[in-house]
């Protein structure tokens, strides 16, 4: 259950974060992680919990290298770092019930161990209110259940206190010292405030600058280092000058009185000069050095006794049991969905492009009625007799280039939006893995672009065959006794349309996974939503020169409905409807091959991008 970080370096540019750090933390230890803001701590921990890769080093979990086993690393540990992040619309019930399934929890065990943990921490009362109203202490305890969530042995916990009023710090002081003595768990606690680890924390690693200056047992540090004697009288000004003649070096204590070094001179020959001296002795005792002094003591470099042999250099260990959780990409795609359609905000951006197709076989059957009327009043001579196959095709031509701008947005979010509120954190330190956590998420993507799209097309289907009949395509004629002549035939049209129509589901998909690496990329939910809204609009204005120049076939813009020229699948429909004696247009060669190479293309870089990410 130990916890080793074996000569971890890391630098930013120029700037050395950690050099060459090795800690031990061993089973059941409540380690003290010591150091001034900037010391490195909070990258130590990153590092620990695969937020952020080393330049050098190994990081060891229970005998799991967590480079190569990062899901068995992520499933015995819990963390907290800094500030942590969750949806605000959510509850904090419904955020803990969120990450515990990712932890490998059932739906019901979920729930129970997010009612159980809100209990620990002290939030059973609001555990049904939205995160967005939670006071900084109240997200801080939250954010110490998520660390407990999925019983991990290895709790890591990044400046925990902060935001916490005294009553809040005196009852999470409780909680880890019941997780440590009472359920052996293994603690590792950073701070800058020395108050914060006395007392509850038997082992002390102290980091300056990148660099660990010590790492002992905190009886023993404290016992070794030697804190002096504490000598106070009824006249101190007058006892400091008797003592001052004899030589003995004395330096003021807190509280009044004088501290003096027992090796320099014993407390019976002190005691001795201040009786001579006519003065009384109020109080002399040993008096035991502070975790600040000893602090202050190896920070400033000065000599300090050793608080016990370093450990030697950890031997390889065979992992045996595995606690990672099966299908974790299932588990992320479950989870993407559910966190995207508990917001009212992708069910309005989905209905727009839904909306615009209604409108369209509207406007096509009011336009229908009155150039027959035309035709009627002679004022028309002929009219193509619009039918469903028509209708639907041009509604479908009206809302996907809509459909593609929403789903692009949509899906910028799905990593950008978690990176901006921190929430992107909590899941990677779930064992999912980075690779599992990027598909499922663009599972999750993809099955909400279907199910968009499925609208979209059952609405231009079902209104246009409302409107209109799935008949042959006739041209009506102003002599009544003329007949129709037929345009194209509805045995010919029916197959064509039920290919066309699942196809155009194709370029929408590789338009959100557009949408999906624009969040990949960027760390601000606002710029990747720009990177994939500029995305959609330059494919589509590159179509201009593409043609120029014979490239536009490659382009993913070509296989979907715009207004600077359809070169679809829906445009060779239309053809063969209203003209189907001339040459159909479009690519319909490539609308297969193109939008999936662009689909996957988008997906590795993302899986890349993700992969190589630091995580703050």
């Amino acid at each position: 259950m130990s916890l080793r970080l074996v000569d971890i370096r890391k630098r930013y540019g120029r700037q050395e974060a950690l050099g060459g750090v090795s800690l031990h933390v061993r089973p059941g230890d409540c380690y003290g992680f010591l150091g001034h803001n900037g010391a490195g701590k909070t990258t130590a921990l990153r590092i620990a919990l695969g937020l952020i890769r080393p330049d050098a080093g190994r990081i060891l979990v229970e005998g799991f290298d967590a480079a190569r086993h990062p899901r068995e690393a992520r499933a015995r540990q819990g963390g907290l770092i800094e500030m942590p992040g969750f949806y605000p619309w959510l509850t904090g019930r419904a955020n803990l019930v969120l990450l515990a399934g990712l932890s490998g929890l059932s739906r019901r065990e979920a729930a129970r161990e997010a009612d159980r943990l809100l209990e620990v921490v002290g939030l059973s009362s609001s555990g049904d209110r939205r995160v967005g109203g939670y006071s900084q202490g109240m997200r801080q305890r939250l954010g110490v259940a998520q660390a407990l969530l999925g019983d991990p042995s290895q709790i890591l916990l990044d400046e925990p206190l902060n935001g916490l009023d005294p009553e809040g710090v005196e009852e999470l002081r409780r909680l880890l010292v019941r997780l440590v003595r009472e359920e052996g768990r293994t603690v590792l606690l950073s701070s800058h405030q020395l108050p914060e680890v006395a007392g509850i924390c038997n082992r002390i690693g102290i980091l300056r600058e990148g660099r660990l200056l010590l790492e002992a047992e905190t009886r023993a540090l404290l016992e070794g280092a030697g804190g002096g004697y504490l000598l106070r009288t009824d006249d101190d000004e007058a006892a400091a000058g008797v003592l001052a003649r004899a030589g003995v070096a004395l330096s003021p204590a807190t509280g009044g009185g004088f501290l003096f070094d027992p090796a320099a001179h014993a407390p019976g020959e002190v005691a001795e000069r201040i009786v001579r001296g006519g003065l009384r002795i109020t109080e002399l005792r040993p008096r035991p050095v502070t975790l600040e002094e000893i602090y202050l003591r190896v920070s400033r470099g000065e000599a300090v006794l050793s608080g016990g042999e370093a450990d030697p250099a950890p031997a390889p260990v065979a992992p045996r049991s595995r606690r990672a959780p099966p299908r974790p990409l299932l588990r992320a795609a479950a989870a993407e969905l559910a966190k995207t359609f508990s917001h009212p905000g992708p069910y309005v951006l989905l209905a727009l492009p839904v909306l615009l197709a209604g409108l369209s076989v509207a406007r096509q059957w009011a336009g229908s009625a009155g150039d027959l009327e035309a035709v009627r009043r002679g004022d028309l001579f002929s009219r193509t007799l619009v039918t469903a196959f028509e209708g639907t095709a041009v509604a479908l031509a009206a809302a996907l280039p809509l459909a593609a701008l929403v789903l692009a947005g949509l899906a910028s979010q799905a990593l950008a939006g978690d990176l901006s509120r921190g929430t992107l954190r909590n899941l990677l330190l779930r064992p999912v893995g980075r690779t599992p956590l990027v598909l499922g998420k663009a599972a999750a993507v993809l099955a909400a672009a279907l199910a968009g799209y499925a609208l979209v097309a059952g609405t231009a289907v079902g209104g246009a065959g409302l409107a209109f009949d799935f008949t042959d395509v006739v041209e009506i004629m102003e002599t009544r006794s003329a007949e129709p002549w037929v345009v194209a035939r509805a045995a010919d049209l029916r197959p064509e349309l039920l290919r066309v129509v699942p196809l155009m589901f194709l370029p929408l998909a590789a338009y959100a996974m557009l949408g999906f690496l624009a969040g990949a990329v960027t760390r601000r939910g606002v710029s990747a939503l720009a990177l994939s809204a500029g995305g959609v609009i330059f494919l589509d204005l590159a179509r201009t020169v593409g043609r120029e120049l014979g490239f536009e076939r490659w382009l993913l813009s070509a296989y979907l409905p715009s207004p600077l020229g359809d070169t679809s699948l829906l445009a060779g429909l239309l053809d063969r409807i209203r003209a189907p004696n001339d040459l159909p247009r479009g690519y319909a060669e490539g609308a297969v091959l193109v939008p999936l190479a662009w689909l996957a293309a988008c997906l590795l870089l993302s899986v890349l991008a993700v992969r190589r990410r630091s995580v703050p």
